[in-house]
C-alpha cells in the first residue's frame, strides 16, 4: 500500500486538487445585477451666485448682550417703556403715593388717632435718644425715579407680586452679572420672601448656558436682595429673580 502511494503520489495530489477546484466552483454564484453609482462631481451643483445680506434682513435677539443694560427691573412694572430717558426706579410721585398708602394702612391697623399719638410720642423719645448718641455716617445708594422704564433687555429682572425693593430702590435687588469672568448665561432663581422683605430661601429654577459660578452667584445674590415690608403680604411669598451674566 505504501509502495502504491509512493508510486502514484503525484497523481493522487493532482486528483485531490482537481476535486477541490470543482467543489469551490460549484459553490460559487454569479450576480449579473449591479447598482450604478453616480460620481459626486457629476451630480447636481449649487448655484454659485454671490449672496449679499442686507442690514434690514438681520434680526437680533432681545437677549443679545450688546443691548443688555446693567440695571434691575420689575417684571410687573406698568410704566411706559423706552430706550432713552428711562429710569430704573419708579417716579418720586409713585413712591410718595405708595408711602402714603402704607402710612394710611398702618394708621387703620393701629387703632386710630390715640394709637397714632402714642406712636408719635415713642418716635419723639427715640429721636431724643438718637440725638444723644455719636453720629455715624451711613451710606445709602442714590435713588432716582422717573415715569419711563427701560424697554430693552436688563441684567436682573424679578417678579414678586405687589412688592417693591427696599426703599423703592432697585439697587437692593443685587446684580452679580459681571462676577464670573468669561462666558454668558442666564439663571432663574425661585425666592421666598417674608413680610419684612428678607429673602429667606433661594433655589435655582432653571439655567441656560450658565456655568457653576453663575449658578452659585445667582443663589448668593438672591439671598442678599431685600424687598419692602408689607403687612398685607403672606408670611412667606414666592417669587422669581432672573439673572443674566456677561463675559468680561
Amino acid at each position: 500500500m505504501l509502495n502504491f502511494i509512493d508510486k502514484y503520489k503525484f497523481g493522487i495530489i493532482a486528483s485531490l486538487t482537481a476535486y477541490m477546484i470543482i467543489f469551490v466552483y460549484l459553490q460559487m454564484e454569479s450576480y449579473t445585477q449591479y447598482f450604478p453609482i453616480t460620481p459626486f462631481h457629476e451630480g447636481p451643483q449649487l448655484d454659485q451666485e454671490e449672496f449679499v445680506l442686507e442690514p434690514e434682513q438681520i434680526e437680533v435677539s432681545a437677549d443679545y448682550t450688546s443691548d443688555l443694560k446693567n440695571i434691575s427691573r420689575d417684571v410687573n412694572d406698568t410704566r411706559e417703556r423706552a430706550y432713552e430717558n428711562y429710569s430704573s426706579n419708579k417716579s418720586a410721585k409713585a413712591v410718595e403715593e405708595s408711602v402714603k398708602d402704607y402710612e394710611r394702612r398702618l394708621f387703620e391697623e393701629a387703632g386710630g388717632e390715640k394709637e397714632r399719638e402714642r406712636i408719635q410720642e415713642e418716635r419723639a423719645e427715640q429721636r431724643l435718644l438718637e440725638s444723644q448718641q455719636p453720629k455715624t455716617e451711613k451710606k445709602v445708594p442714590a435713588k432716582t425715579g422717573g415715569d419711563v422704564a427701560y424697554a430693552g433687555s436688563v441684567m436682573v429682572e424679578w417678579e414678586l407680586a405687589n412688592r417693591n425693593p427696599h426703599q423703592d430702590n432697585n439697587w437692593y435687588v443685587r446684580n452679580p452679572g459681571y462676577t464670573c469672568g468669561k462666558g454668558s448665561g442666564t439663571v432663574a432663581v425661585t425666592i421666598r420672601v417674608n413680610k419684612n422683605g428678607d429673602v429667606t430661601s433661594a433655589a435655582v429654577k432653571s439655567a441656560s448656558g450658565a456655568n457653576q459660578c453663575m449658578i452659585d452667584q445667582s443663589v448668593k445674590y438672591a439671598k442678599m436682595s431685600r424687598f419692602k415690608y408689607s403687612s398685607s403680604a403672606p408670611n412667606i411669598q414666592e417669587g422669581t429673580i432672573i439673572y443674566r451674566f456677561v463675559g468680561q
